[in-house]
């Protein structure tokens, strides 16, 4: 294997408890399941930080076996890309229970002065955007109805909405309106200057990913809401707004809005 000075320095900060942090009962279960695909494959692998790194081909179904068995949802998560690659049986509910879990666990929500748990709900959004099962689309519209998870899986709400499921246009209109986005929604106090994610970057985010959803949802009233969004002051949601108009105007006739925005705000 090619173990480069990255992952050479990942391992060290492993060892030293700087990164890929797990506690003794995790490190000991850990093992255990590194001892099985060792010898499995006749590997010599030692670290999560190797789990990480490479595709251990066949070994998801010893994971899964093991998924369970680790507190920490920052180890659960990195079992989560190869469990997916492998295929194993039932894997959309695997990964879906595993993400109910996170989202009931501490670390769903980091605490001020900690750091977010993106390294676990990134695996997550990729797992479901790779997977694409349909089998699992209710469930993945109810997390759609959460403005938290909603933020944490902006490419999952968008192969949502490429699937055209109705509810998820009243949803995305929600986000970009702003008007089911409160502190409460997102589980954070009024007072949140200090939690990473914060409300205003989840909200602004939101927003994004509303626009690149409501492309798929072309009508007078979807393009009027992103027509209006071309008047923001922010300059980023602007050019997001006219890349979802491209879009709609290329792959549909829809009757412009009777008042389209003035060019001194573009």
């Amino acid at each position: 294997m090619d173990y480069t000075k990255v992952l050479i320095d990942l391992i060290k900060d492993e060892i030293d408890g700087e990164d890929y942090n797990y506690s003794k009962q995790d490190g000991l279960v850990l093992r255990r399941l590194l001892d099985e695909i060792n010898k499995k494959n006749g590997t010599r692998y030692q670290y999560l930080a190797e789990i990480d790194e490479f595709d251990i081909s066949g070994s998801g179904k010893i994971m899964v076996q093991y998924l369970d068995e680790f507190q920490s949802e920052s180890v659960r998560c990195y079992l989560i890309p190869q469990i997916v690659s492998d295929k194993v049986d039932n894997c959309a509910e695997i990964v879906l229970k595993a993400y109910l879990h996170f989202k009931q666990s501490e670390e769903y929500i980091s605490l001020p002065g900690m750091p977010a748990p993106a390294h676990i709900y990134v695996r997550y959004d990729n797992a479901f955007t790779k997977m694409k099962s349909r089998r699992i689309k209710r469930e993945l519209l109810s997390l759609a109805y959460s403005p938290r998870d909603a933020f944490y899986l902006p490419l999952t709400m968008r192969m949502l909405a490429s699937w055209k499921i109705p509810e998820m246009k009243d949803i995305m209109i929600g986000y970009v309106m702003g008007n089911i986005i409160t502190h409460e929604s997102v589980g954070l106090p009024l007072c949140s200057d200090n939690y990473y994610p914060s409300f205003d970057f989840m909200k602004r985010e939101l927003i994004f990913t509303a626009l690149t959803c409501l492309k798929y949802y072309p009508s007078e009233a979807t393009v009027e809401i992103i027509y209006n969004c071309l008047n923001d002051s922010d300059k980023d949601i602007r050019i997001a707004a006219r890349k979802s108009l491209s879009y709609i105007e290329k792959h549909q006739v829809i009757t412009p809005p009777a008042t389209s925005p003035s060019s001194g705000t573009m």
